[in-house]
């Protein structure tokens, strides 16, 4: 099947769908939007070394763990 057919297979899904499940399908999105955003936003803070190592947390807190 090409990308072409399985775009026009999953828009026919959608039609069909009752509101209950299209709100679903809409959070889903959203939160795979939110989880994508953040993660170029992490990925660009550890490109500009605004990081700190877990070592270093985890040497920071020793006495406590």
């Amino acid at each position: 099947m090409s990308i072409q057919e399985r775009k026009y297979s999953v828009i026919e899904k959608i039609m069909h769908l009752n509101e209950n499940d299209l709100d679903k399908i809409e959070a889903i999105l959203q939160d795979e939007i939110e989880l994508n955003d953040a993660l170029d936003k992490s990925l660009q803070q550890v490109k500009e070394g605004k990081v700190t190592y877990h070592s270093q947390i985890r040497k920071k807190y020793e006495k406590w763990l």
